[in-house]
C-alpha cells in the first residue's frame, strides 16, 4: 500500500511537471517568445519553470520521509499532492488561457489589401517617360493600447490612401507591431477594421513584430497580414520573410523581431542568395522590424539597452552593409537617418505607438533623428535616385536624402 502511494505521489509530479513542459516548449516554439525572454521578460517564464519543478522536488522529499517517524510523511505526502495540483492546474489554466484567445474566434471577416510579394510591383511612368515607384513605409501603431495615438496612425493611413487613390503612391508598407498583444483577437480586430476605415483599398504589406508574435500572436497575424503567395524563387523562408521585385527597386524582408533569434542558417543563405542575385546598379532595401543601428535608451524596467543592437550588428549587419542601399526597421519609437558601414540605415517607429524617451545614447552614425513626432518614410524612385523622405502624420517634410 504504501508502494502503491509513493508512486502515485510520483505519478502526479510527472504528470504535473510534464504539462507544464509542454506549454513552455510550445510556448518557445512561437516567433519572437526566445527574444521575449533574452530581452529581460523573463519573470513570467521562470515563475512557471519553478511551478513545474516544484512537484518533483515535493515528491523527491516525501520519498526521503517517507521512513521517518511520526506524522512527517504524511505531511510530505500531502504537500507533494498540493504542489502537483498547483502546477497541474496553473498550466492547464495557462494554456486554456493561451489557446482560447490565440485560436479563439476570428478577429475579423475582413482583410487589408495586400500584396503578393512574388509577383512584384509595377512602376509607373511619369510624363518623361521616366519609370517612377513611390512606397510609403512606417511601423508600430500598437493598435490596441491606450497609450498609443489613433488619431495621428489614422492620418497616415488616410493620407497614403487618398495618395493612392490619386496615382502617387504604389503601396504602404508596415514594419511590424500592428497590435499591442498578439493574441488577443479584440487588438486584431480593431486594427483590421481601422485600416478598413481609413485605408479600404491601400495595397498593404505588414512583417511580423514582436509584439505581434505575444504568445501565439503568428496565427492572428497570419489570418490577417500575411501576404498573397507568389512564386516560390521570389519569397522567403517564413511568411515575413520575402523579396518584391519593382523595377530597379529590390525591397527584402527579413524576419527579426526582438533579434537574431530564429535567423540560421537557412535565413542567412537566402539573403546572401537574394543580395548576389540582383544587379549593383540596382536599389536594394532590406526592412526588418527590429532595429540595426539607432539611438536610443536603456530600459528602466529591464535594464536592456535598447539602441545599436549588438546582437542584430555582429549577427546580420555584415551580410547586409556595403551590398543594401538601405536598411528600414521600427522597434524604436524614433524616426532616425543613420549612415554606417557604407549603408544607410532608417528607423521609422512612428505609426501611432508612444514615443520612446528622448535618447540618452546616440549612434555614432546618426545625420538626423526626431523623437515624439509620428509620421512615414516615403521612398520615390526619381531621375536622380531613390529619394528618402521622413513626413510627419500630414505629409510635411522633416528630412530627406537622395540615393544615388
Amino acid at each position: 500500500m504504501k508502494s502503491t502511494k509513493g508512486n502515485l505521489v510520483w505519478i502526479a509530479a510527472c504528470a504535473a511537471g510534464a504539462a507544464m513542459a509542454a506549454f513552455l516548449i510550445w510556448a518557445f516554439a512561437q516567433p519572437g517568445t526566445l527574444g521575449m525572454y533574452r530581452w529581460g521578460y523573463r519573470a513570467p517564464v521562470l515563475g512557471l519553470i519553478a511551478l513545474g519543478v516544484l512537484p518533483l522536488v515535493a515528491a523527491a522529499a516525501a520519498e526521503a520521509l517517507k521512513r521517518a517517524a511520526g506524522v512527517a510523511p504524511k505531511i510530505a505526502t500531502g504537500v507533494a499532492y498540493a504542489a502537483s495540483a498547483i502546477a497541474l492546474l496553473t498550466a492547464l489554466a495557462v494554456a486554456a488561457y493561451v489557446f482560447s484567445n490565440a485560436y479563439g474566434r476570428d478577429a475579423s471577416p475582413f482583410r487589408p489589401t495586400t500584396i503578393a510579394p512574388g509577383d512584384g510591383l509595377p512602376t509607373r511612368a511619369v510624363a518623361e517617360g521616366e519609370p517612377t515607384l513611390r512606397i510609403a513605409v512606417s511601423s508600430d501603431g500598437h493598435y490596441g493600447r491606450d497609450a498609443s495615438n489613433a488619431e495621428a496612425r489614422s492620418a497616415i493611413l488616410r493620407l497614403s490612401e487618398a495618395e493612392y487613390r490619386s496615382g502617387r503612391l504604389d503601396a504602404f508598407i508596415n514594419l511590424g507591431d500592428i497590435v499591442e498583444m498578439g493574441m488577443e483577437a479584440d487588438d486584431w480586430r480593431e486594427a483590421i477594421e481601422s485600416i478598413r476605415r481609413d485605408a479600404p483599398t491601400l495595397p498593404f504589406l505588414a512583417l511580423l513584430g514582436n509584439h505581434d508574435a505575444l504568445i501565439g500572436g503568428y496565427a492572428r497575424w497570419k489570418a490577417a497580414f500575411a501576404p498573397a503567395g507568389g512564386p516560390s524563387s521570389a519569397t522567403g523562408p517564413s511568411p515575413s520573410s520575402w523579396r518584391l521585385d519593382a523595377g530597379r527597386v529590390h525591397l527584402i524582408a527579413l524576419d527579426l523581431l526582438w533579434g537574431p533569434e530564429g535567423f540560421g542558417a537557412k535565413e542567412k543563405a537566402w539573403l546572401s542568395a537574394q543580395l548576389e542575385a540582383i544587379p549593383p546598379s540596382d536599389y536594394i532595401v532590406v526592412m526588418s522590424h527590429c532595429f540595426f543601428y539607432s539611438s536610443g535608451y536603456v530600459d528602466e524596467e529591464t535594464g536592456m539597452a535598447w539602441y545599436d543592437h549588438a546582437d542584430m550588428l555582429r549577427e546580420v549587419a555584415p551580410l547586409i552593409a556595403g551590398k543594401a542601399d538601405l536598411v528600414i526597421s521600427g522597434h524604436n519609437h524614433y524616426m532616425e537617418w543613420i549612415e554606417a558601414d557604407g549603408t544607410a540605415w532608417a528607423v521609422v517607429g512612428a505609426l501611432g505607438g508612444k514615443p520612446d524617451p528622448a535618447p540618452s545614447y546616440v549612434s555614432p552614425g546618426s545625420v538626423w533623428r526626431n523623437q515624439g513626432v509620428f509620421g512615414r518614410l516615403v521612398l520615390e524612385l526619381t531621375p536622380d535616385g531613390l529619394a528618402c523622405e521622413f513626413q510627419d502624420q500630414d505629409g510635411s517634410p522633416l528630412f530627406e536624402r537622395v540615393l544615388r
